[in-house]
């Protein structure tokens, strides 16, 4: 999450929500190492393949916008999970 925030914030996004920052930060090193995600959102959309869900998180990032979609917001719950260790379960803050 510390060495990528702002992609950390557009896989929240990206999910409509439903990656809190820790998931999203899991997704990624996932994606880095080459493993698959377990998460119910990675495995029944993407088969589980974690490199595909950062692969469109970062190819549609400017439509991050609208409902459950909002990258700002994302980036400010990445921002304060990095700065205090708080975070909701979910990220369905959006």
């Amino acid at each position: 999450m510390r060495a990528y925030p702002r992609v950390t914030a557009h896989v929240i996004a990206e999910s409509l929500g439903y990656a809190s920052p820790t998931l999203a930060a899991q997704i990624i090193k996932d994606a880095e190492e080459g493993r698959p995600n377990y998460c119910e959102w990675v495995w029944s959309c993407y088969d589980g393949d974690a490199r595909k869900v950062v692969l469109n998180a970062v190819r549609r990032r400017r439509m991050h916008k609208g409902y459950m979609a909002w990258y700002d917001r994302a980036y400010r719950l990445v921002k304060q999970a990095i700065d205090t260790g708080e975070e909701p379960l979910f990220g369905s803050w959006l």
